[in-house]
């Protein structure tokens, strides 16, 4: 027959759970669990957050005692998650390995018990993820067949029917498939949404067209007898879900056998089918449906950006630290939670804990000793600023905005494409290097493209910085500047925004924009959360928009993490640009474009500090920074 396995997603760091909810949670959804494993012996996965078994060692110790009893007799497995559910994609190396490894140390200690199976936080993937748990001991991952075949043509549907290999940059895990179509049907059944007798129908049909093993449930557990309270369409608990659950499980038996993942591994390992996950287009997948953006945890919620660059500062003063508990403070509100529908009490406590730590880098603007031999003109609408065979070109008519940057009579590869220098009609348009966009559905769309004409220009010990004051029509202002260093050929971009309210929209700021480039041998990479750099090709098939909205309530499709900071761009062997973000400023959220335009490309670079999705909550700071620069020497 063929195996069923059932893993459950455990987090009493759930983001609408308030601290005095967690032995409620537990009473009405963790004991349930073990009960119903023991009165039914069905084998079952429990993936849990070592935050999480914290929390119930400190409210609950019995079910500690109960989870080990029913350990031993294989009734349930531990899957391993990490200290804290993070988005690995988005995090430094250091802070992922710090959460897979203070994780299993807790596992050990509570339970006596290092899980070998990884269930991949909020299922959000890139190939530097199977690297991470490889390191942390994992011997196999869980993770999301949807999205994953979605951005593969090229897969067969035979794929899901077993667990198979995925690919990293250096190593390789078994994968146990989870399925969000199959899950929620399960869910439907259990919330009374669905009948049952046509769900049962549905999983033999499953079942008849060749799945050997089949994730009949891999979502949460704080859904059946309580409700967290997220969305005003959650179901109404109208009878005692777990009984129903019982029931349901039985019927199914008739028709597979349910075991313990870590044994359908071990039944149905196909290690001749390698897989990866990730696409040149989307090098971060994210689970389930369209709403669940890259940007839901980098650029929503109540501030992400905002949380993100305190963690990060946070995580810049105890790096070399060997303190655990500073740690599993970081861990703690890096968590993907505080990033959706935290409540306004743990959303402030983050606040109050990582405040005080933050950076005050205030604009450099001071006068120091001046360099004589710079050039700059001003004329057609045009600032160029020139010193030694090195001409940097704003355009004063739209925001200060750079043109080019010319090298010895070879213009670099940044800066703007103008209107008809793209044959095909969706590129008729220009396109900026240092622009901001603002798009709200109160106020529309919202950019810096305006004449600027009181603009200030201070030489400094080895350049010159051009800056301006913009106002954003009756929205706010942006104070915007160009740091030029003609010593080490450098360019930084400098802005911060404030605006007089909170919207309810996206907010970019610095856009770059690539000299079109030809369809040969052009890649880009960056690091989404491990330790090496994940290179991606760019080709005549290579259509990316992260940035184009997906809904009315979406603002962007996808992104990359850069969790370093650093995105490049190459052709054959060598970089032809490299940007360095200045994280300890804010931790922007970056979304790609690659358009092709007959024989070129059109590729843009965007930087995010809010996005728009359904998590999107009124925020008290109305301040977004961006700093980054650009290397001429590659």
């Amino acid at each position: 027959m063929t195996s069923l396995y059932k893993i459950y997603h455990g987090n009493l760091a759930f983001s609408a759970v308030e601290e005095e909810s967690i032995p409620e949670v537990i009473d009405k959804c963790y004991f349930p669990l073990l009960t119903f494993i023991e009165k039914s012996k069905t084998p079952t996965g429990l993936e849990l957050s070592a935050y999480s078994l914290e929390k119930i060692a400190l409210y609950r110790p019995l079910w500690i005692e109960k989870f080990k009893a029913l350990h031993a007799q294989n009734l349930i497995e531990l899957i391993g998650s990490g200290y804290m559910q993070i988005i690995g994609p988005l995090v430094p190396y250091e802070v992922n390995i710090a959460n897979q490894k203070i994780g299993r140390e807790v596992y050990q200690q509570i339970l006596g018990i290092t899980p070998s199976l990884a269930y991949v936080n909020e299922q959000v993937f890139s190939k530097s993820m199977v690297d991470i748990y490889y390191e942390a001991g994992y011997v196999g991952i869980v993770m999301e067949w949807n999205n994953a075949f979605t951005k593969h043509k090229e897969w067969q549907k035979s794929y899901a029917f077993t667990p198979v290999i995925a690919s990293g940059l250096k190593q390789k895990l078994p994968l146990l498939w989870t399925d969000s179509i199959i899950f929620q049907k399960f869910q439907r059944v259990i919330h009374s949404e669905n009948i049952a007798e046509d769900y049962l129908a549905q999983i033999t049909y499953y079942i008849t067209k060749g799945y050997q093993a089949l994730p009949i449930y891999t979502s949460d557990l704080e859904v059946f007898n309580y409700r967290p309270g997220r969305f005003e369409t959650e179901a109404l608990i109208a009878h005692n879900e777990w009984q129903i659950i019982l029931e349901t499980i039985e019927k199914l038996k008739l028709i597979g056998d349910f075991v313990l993942p870590s044994q359908v591994l071990i039944d149905h390992l196909r290690a001749d089918i390698n897989l990866t996950l990730t696409s040149n287009c989307t090098p971060v997948i994210v689970k389930k449906q369209q709403k669940y953006s890259l940007s839901r945890w980098a650029a929503c919620g109540r501030g992400a950006t905002y949380i993100n660059h305190l963690c990060y500062n946070y995580f810049r003063t105890i790096k070399s630290s060997t303190n655990t508990n500073d740690w599993k403070k970081l861990l703690q509100y890096w968590g993907s939670d505080y990033r959706t529908h935290i409540t306004l009490k743990k959303w402030a406590d983050a606040l109050d804990f990582l405040r005080p730590l933050k950076t005050n880098e205030e604009l450099k603007k001071s006068l120091l000793h001046v360099v004589n031999d710079i050039s700059v003109t001003n004329e057609k609408q045009q600032l160029t600023i020139s010193k030694d065979g090195l001409s940097f070109t704003f355009l004063t008519l739209k925001g200060l905005c750079l043109k080019s940057i010319i090298h010895h009579g070879e213009r670099q590869a940044i800066g703007t494409v103008m209107h008809g220098d793209l044959d095909f009609i969706h590129h008729g348009a220009d396109y900026y290097t240092g622009t901001t966009v603002i798009d709200y559905a109160e106020g529309g769309r919202i950019t810096d493209l305006c004449n600027v004409s009181d603009y200030k220009l201070q030489e400094t010990e080895n350049g010159i910085t051009l800056s301006a004051v913009i106002p954003l029509k009756t929205l706010g202002k942006i104070e915007k500047a160009w740091h030029i260093d003609f010593t080490t050929q450098q360019l930084c971009y400098d802005a911060n925004i404030t605006l007089s309210a909170s919207i309810k929209g996206s907010i970019r700021l610095g856009t770059i924009t690539l000299i079109p480039q030809k369809h040969k041998e052009l890649w880009y990479e960056c690091k989404n959360g491990g330790c090496a750099y994940e290179r991606y090709q760019l080709d005549a098939n290579t259509h990316i928009n992260h940035a184009q909205a997906s809904s009315l309530l979406q603002s962007s499709q996808s992104g990359i993490g850069a969790t370093d900071g650093v995105i490049a761009f190459g052709k054959n062997n060598s970089r032809i640009l490299t940007i360095n973000i200045d994280q300890t400023a804010s931790y922007p959220f970056v979304m790609l474009q690659n358009s092709i335009d007959d024989n070129l490309f059109l590729t843009r670079l965007f930087f995010s500090l809010q996005e728009l999705d359904d998590t999107l909550k009124e925020i008290d700071n109305n301040s977004f920074r961006l700093k980054y620069s650009i290397n001429l020497q590659q």
